[in-house]
């Protein structure tokens, strides 16, 4: 994957302050060179105090001038529009709160707009006659949902025809009941079709889901899965018709992350993705992938797959052929239901069923089947261990291979020669298969060619880095705004540490 992490040219720190939870930014273009930000000052990630800042560049984003406090009692996730006629928005669903300017941004009114009932609003679009739309979500109910973790969002469509002032349900989005699909983001595209990419939430590896509109809103396709998985997603057009989209990666290597493609290729379903940030580790050998590592964080190996989205229902097989040397603790691991972890001379699995011998220093070929809540192990073709799941909970759904624990104990010496997923989902009418072996590049070489990474954050908790906003700079040139935890830095604290930061890209970055 190509990554500007350690290109200090690229990136400027917009507002750094012990003390202060910087975060959640946006940012918009303000005539040839210059850009606007609007970002929460916090004290921590659900902030106690919070304020709603505002940064001006005259220079691209490679320096940025005083903050500016705008007079509001409260802020959350700010999202900054420009109208037809050159007056800006911001709408911020703390309150909620419609600040406008007539100037440039060196004045704001500052109204409370009606009919928003949900919250982490998206970027206004406007459709002429004073006529914009959002969107927002928010959890119906209180009692978490076992396979969700959480009570069910909802994701609505609002309209408006007095350019902001009161807002009118227009459509639910989306709202399913095994994806968390929240925090969506849409464009207008030129054919006046609507495009909108989700967060999935329930934290199985599930990816951003996409659906499209063909009445303005009134109605939308179903959701399907995309190749990224993410949260907090910015999708526009650049200027050459592409679409970007800037997020949160949220697959097991943190940070960041920004792509760039065609419609089609947003909803060309899930690819693999994968942690290795160790240059040299993994290798690619005649005889498979080759992981060789000592134990600590910093040459984990793993591999995060198609989750199944619904176990009440779904069948699925993992089978890999695989060769371990050398094991610390953990081993090296499938995970289909539970973790199996595989040691050279035996496979533990995670429930605590005693250890079931294999063949040392040969590849073994291991099989996980799942059906109505029961995980066979299969070896070399005979059925070894057979072990019962909840067949509704979130931790029945991811399906990974490679480090199992990817912070502790994972020294390993094994060689992948080839794995297979196939996932049935009747309730869903999708099937998934994917094959890999070695001479097809990574496992999640898809990632590696189509993913730029602006800056890994891989040590941070999730929630302090990558809410992020984009813009174009002409000449397909693009900056990006978006808070950084810092989580390798000395003094990081999980949920009490961020900042906000730019990032200066361009398309050529993504080859």
């Amino acid at each position: 994957m190509p990554s500007l992490t350690l290109d200090p040219t690229r990136h400027t720190v917009i507002d750094r302050r012990q003390d202060h939870y910087l975060c959640f930014p946006d940012v918009i273009r303000m005539g040839k060179r210059g850009l606007l930000v609007a970002y929460n000052e916090f004290d921590q990630h659900v902030g106690t105090r919070r304020a709603l800042l505002l940064k001006e560049s005259k220079d691209g984003g490679r320096t940025f001038g005083k903050a500016r406090r705008m007079d509001a009692p409260q802020s959350h996730c700010p999202r900054l529009a420009r109208l037809k006629d050159g007056e800006l928005l911001i709408l911020d669903d703390a309150g909620p709160f419609l600040h406008r300017s007539e100037d440039k941004g060196r004045s704001w009114q500052t109204t409370r707009p009606t009919g928003l009932i949900h919250g982490i609003m998206d970027r206004p679009i406007e459709l002429g006659n004073g006529t914009l739309l959002t969107t927002g979500h928010l959890h119906r109910g209180t009692a978490p949902h076992p396979a969700i973790r959480q009570a069910n969002t909802e994701q609505m469509v609002y309209c408006s025809g007095d350019s902001g002032r009161t807002w009118t349900p227009l459509s639910v989005m989306a709202r399913q009941r095994n994806l968390v699909l929240c925090e969506a983001s849409m464009v207008l595209l030129p054919d006046n079709r609507l495009l909108a990419l989700m967060r999935e939430n329930s934290f199985v590896y599930e990816p951003m889901y996409l659906c499209a509109s063909h009445d303005l809103g009134r109605t939308w396709s179903d959701p399907v899965p995309t190749p990224l998985i993410g949260h907090r997603p910015t999708l526009g057009l650049t200027d050459c018709g592409r679409l970007l989209v800037t997020y949160r990666n949220v697959g097991p290597d943190g940070g960041t992350c920004a792509w760039l493609g065609t419609e089609a290729e947003l909803a060309g379903d899930f690819k693999p993705h994968g942690r290795h940030p160790n240059p040299d580790n993994p290798t690619l050998t005649p005889h498979g992938l080759r992981v060789c590592n000592e134990a600590g964080p910093d040459s984990v190996v793993r591999y995060a797959l198609r989750p199944m989205t619904d176990p009440r229902s779904a069948t699925a097989s993992l089978e890999a052929s695989v060769r371990v040397d050398r094991a610390g603790p953990n081993g090296c691991g499938l995970r289909l239901g539970v973790w199996f972890r595989i040691f050279p001379d035996r496979i533990e699995p995670e429930d605590g069923q005693p250890p079931i011998p294999i063949e040392p220093g040969r590849f073994n070929a291991i099989r996980l089947d799942y059906a109505k809540g029961c995980v066979t192990l299969l070896v070399n073709g005979e059925r070894r261990a057979e072990m019962a799941v909840d067949d509704d909970h979130a931790d029945t759904r991811p399906i990974l291979f490679g480090a199992p624990y990817p912070f502790e104990d994972n020294a390993v010496d094994c060689t992948w020669e080839r794995v297979r997923l196939v996932i049935h989902e009747p309730t869903l009418l999708r099937d998934s298969a994917w094959e890999w072996e070695a001479n097809d590049g990574l496992p999640d070489q898809w990632v590696q060619d189509h993913v730029l990474e602006l800056r890994n954050d891989r040590q941070a908790a999730s929630p302090d880095f990558g809410y992020s906003g984009w813009v174009s700079l002409g000449n397909d040139e693009y900056f990006c705004a978006y808070h950084h935890g810092g989580g390798s830095e000395d003094g990081y604290e999980p949920m009490h540490c961020a900042h906000v930061v730019g990032t200066r890209f361009c398309l050529d970055d993504f080859k």
